[in-house]
């Protein structure tokens, strides 16, 4: 166990060889001095206070540890004054001494509680008692690494800068004096011996208190006119460079005046110690040897070496001034006791922005060389405009094979690539902080990052170059933007997508008319984005004035059938998919008897007739369409096609709708496995497979399992798509639905009013999706016994619902549904009195 204070004065009482004794170096022999008495025995009596051990006895006096015991009962280290008998003008001093001391508030220094005289005119103090280490020692038997040792060190000179502003000046920091105790597991250090420290100053002109391996030269000197605050930071290099190496900057003994002696720093210390010793004590400090060669040479030697400047007025200002370059030194900034330099600064900014700056230094050069591509792509075009305006078909293939191209990228491999090559620079550069910058990028998605790399770089760069450069060709300009939105719609980044096949639409519109093919196909484009944006009325809203337009071409012209097809999409997303139905049936039937049923347009339509029976309630009947779709495709484009894959997702929802839950977990997570190597894990198609799987672990009771996939899905598509998405609302509703099922009603209640808040902010109160929200809350409520509650809710619902009508009315027809077996219920749970 640590004291709570060290000894107070001379080495006649400690062991010669220790080399944190505190010394009276005296320049002349004491006048008037009276040897030192007996130490007290254990139950003395001092005023309220009662002595259980001597602690410590130094040439000054002694420490104690001891009870107070009015007029609150604590242990208190009591530092009693015998070494001299103190005149009319030191008990003055002393007094003065003492309102000094209990000035000082700060954590990181003992609190003195109170100060008095024995009857026999000895000064004591009764301080707060300390249950610790040296800090070198803890340090050391905790083997901290170096930045845990740096912050208790700069708490440790936050304490002494306290001390300075009071008017206190220590004189005797080291380890021994620098203690520190845990409070709740924490470390905290804590200065001791302030007051002895100035009360033996008071005690004789010519003597000179302190530790000689840790005094400054001013201090050893014994000129008091020469000692200042900055003599305390002389003391702290001292200990600081103990911390950081285990040994002091020189050896025992040689604080000096001389003004030629070399101050041998840190890394010089470490250098001089057998490779095995080395090691061992960069190990230690969390670091490897060469690692730690490093940072002393190349900051804290700097640091140290400012510290114990032997002229005073070159040291740090303040031991303010010593933490704060500290806590640069932490933070990644440069150090001010380091020579300025702009490589300096700039290595340091380097080192504190790495993740930022190897991104952006990937997207530079991803910039660069695709800006290198265009503009020697532009040079070429320019050179041969008259040719290619001959040559369009070929053009127009070149377009396409760079759109292409584009949209097979994959954009997870690139967020992966991204981040192990992070991780191997970081490794290599500081293995140090490799761990601790992994934990960091773990939080990132590299996968986002890339996108948004490709999209603010390449693909708006491709944006602003079109602009640019091809302002004079306006039809070309639009070609060019309608291969970058088709880009982004493979890619997942639909608002851009929406928002260049619109700029694409009105300009064809202007130059082409409303009824062009072209033009057509740029709102096809613009109206799918809308839909996987979830914006289904924006896209309903665009399609139902240019369908008319469409109206002489052949019945199984594909733009027009996908026109329709869109049409009827934005329709059933809004809630209505009887209309939905009524627009896809007789298209399926004309595409069948035109086409046969094999064709890929009919099967597109057959998707979607299947999707919406089996939404409007008969799964059974859809999972038998997707069974023959799946087939059919699997056989036509193999297991990686989208069309197949969208069948395959098809039917694992409606496998869920008719209750095997097992058959569409099963394909679920085979689809989360090939849209995972294809799109990667966070493209807007491939959370729609993760959320399914989640919602299928769940409805097979696998709770444990499908809660963190849920948590996953939701934040990710929040991120990707947007938290008002409809998406990330529907996400959002089988989380709650996993909450009540997990027994956790109040936080499944609290999910379920913000989602309904949500859905009537985006979707609208009478938005089927937010009705269905309200009747599972109503559900809740049923379960966990709040019958009244249920009752009054879905009787909201069933008025709100019939008064909206159209979609909205079935379900009024499942509230009314429920509400009757409710009351059922209740009836048949009373006693038959009541009934």
């Amino acid at each position: 166990m640590g004291d709570a204070a060290g000894p107070t004065g001379g080495a006649m009482t400690i062991d010669e060889r220790d080399p944190d004794r505190t010394e009276l170096l005296e320049t002349r022999a004491p006048a008037g001095a009276v040897a030192n008495g007996d130490s007290l025995a254990r139950g003395t009596r001092l005023g309220r206070y009662r002595v259980d051990a001597l602690l410590g006895r130094g040439g000054m006096g002694e420490v104690y540890r001891a009870e107070q015991l009015e007029p609150v009962r604590r242990t208190v280290a009591l530092k009693l004054l015998r070494g001299r008998t103190l005149d009319a003008r030191r008990k003055a001093h002393f007094e003065i001494e003492r309102q000094v001391l209990a000035q000082m508030r700060h954590p990181a220094i003992a609190q003195i509680y109170d100060a008095d005289t024995t009857a026999d005119g000895h000064p004591f103090f009764a301080m707060e008692f300390i249950d610790g280490q040296p800090i070198v020692s803890y340090c050391e038997a905790k083997a901290l690494p170096l930045a845990r040792r740096l912050e208790l060190f700069i708490e440790v000179c936050e304490g002494v800068q306290h001390a300075h502003q009071k008017g206190v000046i220590h004189r005797d920091l080291k380890p021994g004096n620098l203690l520190v105790d845990e409070v709740d597991g924490r470390a905290h250090p804590k200065i001791i011996d302030f007051g002895i420290a100035t009360a033996s100053s008071l005690a004789g002109a010519h003597e000179v208190a302190g530790t000689p391996d840790y005094m400054s030269p001013e201090q050893a000197a014994g000129d008091p006119a020469l000692l200042d605050t900055r003599s305390d930071v002389y003391s702290l290099g001292v200990v600081l460079c103990e911390l950081l190496t285990g040994q002091r900057p020189t050896v025992a003994g040689e604080t000096v005046t001389d003004r030629n002696r070399t101050l041998r720093l840190p890394s010089a210390q470490l250098a001089t110690l057998p490779p095995g010793d080395a090691a061992r004590i960069a190990q230690a400090r969390g670091q490897r040897l060469g690692a730690m060669r490093r940072v002393l040479r190349g900051e804290l030697d700097w640091v140290v070496a400012k510290a114990m400047q032997h002229d005073r007025g070159d040291r740090y200002a303040s031991a303010a001034a010593l933490a704060d370059d500290l806590r640069r030194f932490l933070s990644g900034r440069p150090v001010q006791a380091v020579p300025a330099s702009r490589l300096y600064a700039w290595r340091k900014f380097a080192r504190r922005h790495r993740p930022g700056i190897a991104a952006a230094t990937i997207a530079l050069v991803a910039l660069l060389g695709g800006l290198a591509l265009s503009l020697h792509g532009l040079m070429q075009a320019r050179a041969q405009r008259a040719i290619a305006e001959q040559r369009s078909g070929e053009l127009e293939k070149v377009v396409a094979f760079q759109q292409a191209t584009l949209e097979g990228i994959d954009i997870e491999a690139m967020g992966r690539g991204m981040g192990e090559a992070l991780r191997g620079q970081v490794s290599r550069a500081n293995p140090g902080d490799a761990e601790a910058f992994t934990r960091e990028l773990d939080r990132a998605s590299t996968t986002d990052i890339a996108r948004q790399l490709l999209d603010g770089n390449v693909l708006a760069g491709a944006e602003r170059a079109i602009e640019r450069d091809f302002g004079a060709e306006p039809g070309l300009a639009a070609d060019l933007r309608e291969s970058v939105a088709r880009v982004r719609l493979a890619l997942g980044m639909y608002e851009g997508a929406a928002a260049g096949f619109a700029q694409v639409a009105d300009h064809r519109r202007r130059a082409l008319g409303p009824r062009d093919r072209r033009t057509l196909q740029a709102v096809e484009g613009q109206a799918l984005a809308l839909l996987r944006a979830g914006q289904a009325q924006r896209a309903q809203d665009l399609l139902r004035p240019v369908l008319p337009l469409s109206g002489d071409w052949s019945e199984t012209d594909e733009l027009g059938v996908r026109l329709e097809m869109a049409e009827s999409e934005a329709i059933a997303a809004l809630g209505d998919r009887e209309r939905a139905l009524s627009l896809q049936q007789p298209l399926l039937q004309r595409l069948q008897g035109a086409l046969g049923p094999r064709h890929p347009l009919a099967l597109r339509v057959a998707t979607n007739v299947a999707i919406n029976e089996g939404a409007t309630g008969n799964p059974e009947r859809a999972v038998a369409q997707f069974q023959r779709i799946l087939a059919l495709q699997l056989e036509r484009h193999g297991e990686d096609h989208d069309e197949t894959r969208r069948a395959m997702g098809n039917l694992a929802a409606f496998h869920a709708d008719a209750g095997n839950y097992q058959a569409a977990s099963e394909l679920n997570r085979r689809l989360v496995e090939v849209n995972t190597r294809l799109l990667g894990a966070n493209h807007p198609t491939t959370l729609s497979n993760r959320s399914n799987l989640a919602t299928d672990l769940s409805d097979l009771g696998r709770l444990d399992e499908a809660w963190p996939e849920l948590n996953a899905v939701v934040d990710a598509r929040a991120r990707v798509l947007g938290p008002d998405h409809p998406q990330t609302l529907r996400s959002q509703l089988a989380r709650a639905s996993l909450l009540a099922k997990m027994g956790r009603s109040a936080e499944a209640e609290r999910a379920f009013r913000d989602l309904i808040d949500a859905r009537t902010r985006v979707l609208g109160a009478d938005h089927p999706d937010t009705l269905a929200a309200r009747i599972r809350l109503a559900d809740l409520f049923a379960a966990t016994a709040r019958s009244g509650q249920a009752l009054a809710l879905l009787e909201a619902v069933q008025r709100q619902a019939r008064a909206a009508g159209g979609p909205a009315l079935r379900f009024a027809d499942q509230a009314a549904s429920l509400a009757a077996e409710l009351r059922d219920t209740a009836q048949a749970d009373a006693p038959a009195a009541l009934r």
